[in-house]
């Protein structure tokens, strides 16, 4: 629980036991304890702001203060006393099952600024909406070296959260309100700060999340790349996202049909592909606004800072195998990195391609199935084996396809509910973390000393994978 939260609920249950003790002074009872209590319950909802977590404690806080009011003689006074300390275990119980949780550190040298950026392309119709004439529109987000002033703010983990929290609480099967605290939740970025001004250029790595997911879904990754010195865009894939919030209020969310039910599967094969081929157009035109807004007149904020010469993609899931689509087709990509790649919608004129760029496929323990070996995983295979450059595959052990996003952070019980696995959910994302800084250093920023194998070597549970 957060500072203020935690004080509350210990001076709530000191409360109710010096009002539960005999001959507790009159003046401490019915002026001092509700005085500490009333500040104490305003102090926490001023500095830190009020979650639904923290309903049986306000209640709790009510009722002894009216308790203290009440004459010692109150027959049912014990009862109202258990009552109530029972509401701030409640409370306790509930803040750390959902807990506000801190920004994933970052090790970087550098600080983290972040901004949202609207990105409409002229050249392609939108497949999903209910105009099919209307261009295609998509919302992408920035992280890079920042040098935060001193009225800089740090950004939220999730712009728009109001309006997100409740999609991603329904995709996982939780009330709409569950979710609600996580407006509280800081990115270690801070909003619209200044980008660093070391005279430096910095490569660019563009993300792509899964379906149903979102461009921050992955801030624990994008965030310590930044700090490492790479400017990252996320794009939030309109009608495959959970939601899209545009600045002018509109608000997009996934569109089902999209991958249709209930059809063959070929019809389902060419869905999913050309959900693939929508979404690699979106990070095609990312990059070509990119080198637009650079070579203007260097008003764009980052003007003169993007290295579009090093440019990486990395993807989960369906935003995995956008990323290995993409770089087939698109030599502007360098480097691939792919979370737990959802390689099936490829056609075969795609999966015929040769990947001339290197390449990190880390998988989860439950999408690795060598014994018996997937569509999936046998594509994956193809794509490595026809490879002209390093294609490297990591497996980490006790970890389930939610384990490569920020999922483990939202709640300890994530493994409970079946949404992770039972890696400890720091560990997995110090591992992923450290996987992939080295893996793009290695082979955008030319670090020839970097090992990727030793780097594994640190953690038994980052298996390397040698295929038959």
């Amino acid at each position: 629980m957060r500072t203020y939260e935690l004080t509350l609920a210990l001076l709530t249950l000191l409360s109710g036991l010096l009002l539960g003790l005999p001959g507790i002074s009159t003046r401490l009872k019915k002026t001092i304890l509700p005085i500490i209590l009333g500040l104490a319950a305003l102090a926490q909802i001023l500095w830190e702001g009020f979650r639904w977590q923290l309903w049986p404690l306000l209640i709790a806080v009510i009722a002894l203060i009216v308790f203290s009011q009440i004459k010692n003689q109150f027959r049912g006074r014990n009862l109202f006393l258990g009552l109530s300390i029972s509401f701030v275990f409640i409370s306790l119980l509930g803040g750390t099952v959902f807990p506000v949780p801190d920004p994933f550190p970052i090790t970087g040298p550098y600080q983290v600024g972040t901004r949202e950026i609207h990105l409409v392309d002229p050249n392609r119709n939108e497949l999903y909406g209910s105009d099919p004439a209307a261009p295609r529109e998509f919302m992408a987000q920035i992280w890079y070296p920042a040098e935060p002033g001193p009225n800089d703010q740090q950004a939220q983990w999730m712009p728009a959260i109001q309006f997100a929290g409740p999609a991603i609480a329904a995709k996982l099967d939780l009330p709409a309100f569950t979710l609600g605290h996580l407006k509280y939740v800081l990115a270690n970025a801070f909003l619209e700060a200044d980008p660093v001004q070391d005279g430096k250029t910095f490569p660019v790595l563009i993300f792509s999340h899964g379906w149903e997911g979102f461009k921050e879904q992955n801030i624990y990754q994008v965030e310590e790349l930044a700090s490492h010195g790479y400017v990252v865009i996320g794009i939030s894939h309109t009608y495959g996202s959970v939601l899209t919030v545009f600045p002018d209020g509109r608000q997009v969310p996934t569109n089902q049909n999209a991958l249709p039910d209930g059809v063959s599967d070929e019809a389902y094969d060419q869905a999913s592909n050309l959900v693939v081929q929508q979404w690699a157009g979106d990070i095609s035109w990312t990059l070509d606004e990119l080198e637009s807004m650079d070579q203007e007149s260097g008003d764009w904020f980052l003007s003169g800072k993007v290295d579009l010469e090093r440019v990486g993609v990395f993807g989960h899931s369906t935003g995995g195998g956008v990323a290995v689509e993409f770089c087939l087709v698109d030599k502007r990509c360098q480097v691939i990195l792919g979370m737990d790649v959802w390689a099936e919608p490829a056609q075969p004129e795609i999966l015929a391609l040769h990947l001339t760029q290197p390449a990190l496929i880390m998988h989860s323990e439950d999408w690795y199935s060598p014994n018996e070996p997937d569509r999936n995983y046998e594509l994956i295979g193809t794509l490595a084996e026809r490879a002209e450059s390093d294609v490297d595959e990591i497996v980490l052990s006790g970890t389930r396809h939610y384990d490569f996003t920020s999922l483990p952070l939202l709640t300890p019980l994530a493994a409970q509910l079946g949404l992770k696995g039972p890696i400890p959910g720091t560990l997995g994302l110090e591992i992923i973390n450290a996987e992939t800084v080295a893996f793009f250093d290695k082979y955008l920023k030319g670090a020839k000393n970097i090992n990727l194998e030793e780097i594994s070597s640190q953690y038994p549970e980052a298996i390397w994978i040698v295929r038959p």
